[in-house]
C-alpha cells in the first residue's frame, strides 16, 4: 500500500510544510532566487512528485537555467505552459499529476515585472489568481511557492498579493505563519466552504 505524505520538505528552508500549503518566498537577490529554486529540486529528485512551473518567462528561463545546471537531461521532461492558460490549466495539471500517481506536486509561480506584462489584466488579476491558488491548494496534495521579485513588484502587489494571498511566508531562511494573510470577502467564503 502506497502512503501519501501529509508534509514535503521545503527546500527553501530546513522546514516541512503541509500539502495544502500556499506560501510567498519574496527575494531580492541571485542567492535567494536559487534558494527558490531548491523548492522544486527535491520534487526532480522524487519520481513520485510532479513540478509545475508557472510565471513570467524571464524568471521561468532563468529556473530552468538553474536547474540544466544540475540535471543536464532535465528537457526530456519538461512541459511548458503559458501564463495565458492561468488557473484552469493549472488545476488541469493538478489533476493529471494526481491520475499519474504523484503523491505530492510542487508548484513554483514566479512575479516580477520584466519585458512581457503582468499576466491577465494585471494586478487585479494575480491577486485574483493568488486567491484561486490558495483555494487549489486545499483540494489537491500540493504545495504552492511563489516567488516575488521584490526588486520588480509594485507595492500593491506586494502588500494584496504577496502579503495578503498567502498564508505562510519564507522570512530569511525561515518559514512563519504570515500574519498579514487576508483573503478577499469572496475568496474567504470559497475558502471557508472548501474546509
Amino acid at each position: 500500500m502506497n502512503i501519501l505524505p501529509d508534509k514535503i520538505a521545503l527546500g527553501i528552508t530546513e522546514d516541512e510544510v503541509a500539502l495544502g500549503s500556499h506560501l510567498i518566498h519574496f527575494w531580492q537577490n541571485e542567492e535567494e532566487f536559487e534558494r527558490g529554486v531548491r523548492f522544486l529540486e527535491l520534487g526532480i529528485e522524487n519520481e513520485s512528485q510532479y513540478c509545475v512551473l508557472f510565471g513570467h518567462e524571464e524568471a521561468n528561463q532563468e529556473v530552468l537555467e538553474i536547474l540544466r545546471k544540475k540535471y543536464p537531461d532535465l528537457d526530456r521532461v519538461i512541459r511548458e505552459g503559458s501564463a495565458s492558460e492561468m488557473l484552469a490549466n493549472i488545476e488541469a495539471a493538478f489533476a493529471a499529476a494526481v491520475r499519474k500517481g504523484a503523491t505530492a506536486i510542487r508548484y513554483l509561480g514566479n512575479l516580477g515585472v520584466g519585458q512581457a506584462p503582468l499576466p491577465g489584466r494585471g494586478t487585479d488579476e494575480v491577486i485574483q489568481l493568488e486567491n484561486g491558488a490558495t483555494l487549489l491548494g486545499r483540494r489537491y496534495p500540493c504545495v504552492i511557492v511563489c516567488m516575488y521579485d521584490v526588486n520588480t513588484v509594485s507595492g500593491r502587489l506586494l502588500l494584496n498579493a504577496g502579503f495578503g494571498t498567502h498564508d505562510l511566508a519564507v522570512w530569511g531562511h525561515a518559514l512563519t505563519q504570515n500574519a498579514y494573510f487576508a483573503p478577499h470577502e469572496e475568496a474567504k467564503r470559497k475558502y471557508r466552504a472548501a474546509l
